[in-house]
């Protein structure tokens, strides 16, 4: 197909379209990231812009999955990988967030080719070190998917957002972070481990030494506190979004009106809460030790330690 000029116009509807959709991304509205990326659609399909169409389109399937809606995401990430060509950095992100789409329905038959396909990405990162890094973090974030999909349940537990707030206050004032990581860790299952440890195989086959050398061992998820920690960094990519983005309900509130604003509110335990359900985690324990930790470290220095370093840096 080829590409027509956009007219002035059309550039102007972009420039509010695009953005509008980033933000609507991190508010984990699907409804509202549709209606933008059908608005999207219409200016630039018929004038050949399909290259910057499907990264829209990546926008919504990312936001799809995040809520829970992965067969959706699967059928969108597919459409997108089929309509790019094999050598882009969209087609590399498509390829990883569907493997990520598979490991949260704790499929990894389904997962490994697009997990290989996006672990090997030579033709879509010229340079080694470039490539390397990539590699490096997406392992990392294979992991970490393999360890929520672990801790997903059918059953979903009652989650007020008062009491989770009043019991993570409690725990808040008995006690220190590390022990509070502790307990987070002591919520995955028994012989949930096992699916972590074979997909973090599956990635180690396709490293060099030296990358592998970057990972943290397997044998830390043995520890109930690293295992805590892993969960937090797990869940980090998921709610960073939510909270640090600076266009974010939650953002805004903390650096305008401070943190007991957005407890008043309940914006905190409702980003987590609803991130917790896109991942099917209805354990009102964990809900409990994610807002505690997070008013503990602080909003601020969560936004710039736990910046997540993969796909969504492709973005930015």
């Amino acid at each position: 197909m080829s590409t027509h000029r956009l007219t002035e116009e059309q550039k102007r509807k972009l420039r509010l379209l695009e953005p509008s959709l980033k933000i609507a991304a991190a508010r984990r509205d699907l409804e509202e990231c549709k209606k933008l990326t059908a608005e999207i659609q219409n200016i630039l399909r018929p004038t050949g812009h399909e290259t910057r169409l499907m990264q829209s389109k990546n926008w919504l399937f990312e936001t799809a999955m995040e809520v829970g809606e992965t067969d959706y995401a699967i059928r969108g990430f597919s459409g997108v990988r089929q309509k790019i060509s094999k050598s882009t950095r969209l087609y590399l992100e498509a390829t990883a967030l569907l493997a990520i789409c598979y490991l949260r329905k704790r499929d990894l038959d389904k997962a490994r080719p697009y997990m290989v396909e996006a672990l090997r990405c030579e033709k879509n990162i010229k340079s080694e070190s470039g490539r390397s890094e990539f590699k490096v973090s997406l392992a990392k974030r294979f992991d970490e998917e393999a360890l929520l999909a672990s801790i997903a349940t059918d059953k979903s537990e009652f989650m007020d957002l008062d009491k989770i707030q009043s019991d993570a206050a409690k725990l808040i004032q008995t006690k220190h972070e590390d022990e509070i990581l502790e307990l987070l860790g002591a919520n995955v299952p028994e012989g949930a481990l096992d699916f972590v440890e074979r997909v973090h195989t599956e990635s180690q086959n396709l490293l060099t030494y030296d990358e592998k050398l970057r990972l943290p061992s397997p044998a830390t998820f043995q520890q109930k506190k690293k295992l805590g920690k892993g969960i937090l960094a797990a869940f980090q990519t998921v709610i960073w979004q939510s909270l640090c983005d600076k266009e974010s309900e939650v953002y805004k509130m903390w650096f305008t009106n401070g943190l007991q604003a957005v407890l008043d509110k309940k914006y905190l335990t409702g980003a987590i809460v609803s991130s917790l359900a896109g991942l099917k985690i209805g354990i009102y324990a964990i809900a409990v030790y994610l807002t505690s930790l997070l008013i503990k470290i602080g909003i601020e220095t969560f936004c710039k330690v736990y910046k997540p370093n993969n796909l969504m840096a492709l973005r930015r």
